[in-house]
């Protein structure tokens, strides 16, 4: 192997592990992704595995698709959003957000209510 054609593979080995770490994604969420709900939770609360600043946050249902207010506005590892007011049926809680570099990364939760048991 030539000295320059070695050079470069250890900068591509170099680059490859930061490249990976600039992105981020969802760690949790609360309730969490799957769950089955006799009742809408007072806060829906969204934990990423590094700062990110949320941009969106649409529910949709049978009723239609609306935006979820949340806090806070800026870059975090936790976003809360109050009364998300679930309704019966399946809840899909759409996310997006953009990582420290820049990157938009998206992604959803699914969350059932069914009437609570007589």
């Amino acid at each position: 192997m030539t000295k320059l054609f070695k050079i470069a593979v250890a900068a591509l080995l170099l680059a490859i592990p930061l490249a990976v770490e600039a992105h981020t994604t969802l760690r949790s969420s609360d309730p969490a992704s799957g769950s089955v709900l006799t009742q809408s939770p007072p806060i829906l609360t969204l934990t990423f595995l590094e700062a990110a600043s949320l941009t969106s946050l649409t529910l949709v249902n049978t009723d239609g698709e609306r935006g979820l207010p949340f806090t806070p506005s800026g870059s975090a590892l936790t976003f809360e959003a109050p009364k998300p007011e679930f309704i019966r049926g399946r809840n899909e809680v759409c996310w997006r957000a953009l990582s420290r570099d820049g990157n938009v990364i998206e992604g959803s939760i699914i969350l059932i209510m069914r009437a609570p048991k007589p």
